[in-house]
């Protein structure tokens, strides 16, 4: 199955998007698929390879949690870990910071694993609504 790969350039250093994929206080303000959530997400992370993180979207339809492990964390450029929700169980989940320039970075998602076509759709509109949030987080 084809892998999720989605790009965004956003207009922020490569420091500022890698801290808004690893700090938990700033992921919560992005980090949901919808446009109007109940609440910031609950976030709890140890960011280090072999470490955990959770996510948990409160959404209107009701709260949704995501969760993993770290497995590699290339400072700045590259993050990756597994992903587990309602609907899949050890996906990976792979992020590449690319600087364009000072102020201009292009995040490259990749996401593979998924057990179905059906799964692999819900994801790609779960993401680009998130990726949406950080876009307007940067604006």
């Amino acid at each position: 199955m084809d892998p999720v790969v989605i790009k965004r350039v956003l207009p922020c250093s490569k420091r500022q998007l890698f801290d808004a994929w690893s700090k938990a206080s700033i992921m919560a303000q992005w980090f949901f698929a919808s446009q109007e959530p109940v609440a910031p997400s609950t976030v709890n992370t140890s960011f280090t390879v072999g470490g955990n993180y959770e996510v948990i979207m409160h959404m209107q339809t009701g709260d949704y949690r995501h969760y993993g492990t770290y497995r590699a964390i290339t400072r700045f450029s590259h993050i990756s870990f597994t992903w587990n929700s309602h609907i899949v169980q050890n996906s990976l989940v792979e992020l590449d910071f690319i600087e364009l320039s000072v102020n201009r970075t292009e995040l490259r998602l990749t996401h593979t694993q998924f057990p179905s076509d059906d799964v692999r759709s819900k994801h790609v509109s779960g993401w680009e609504a998130c990726l949406g949030n950080l876009v307007q987080y940067f604006a």
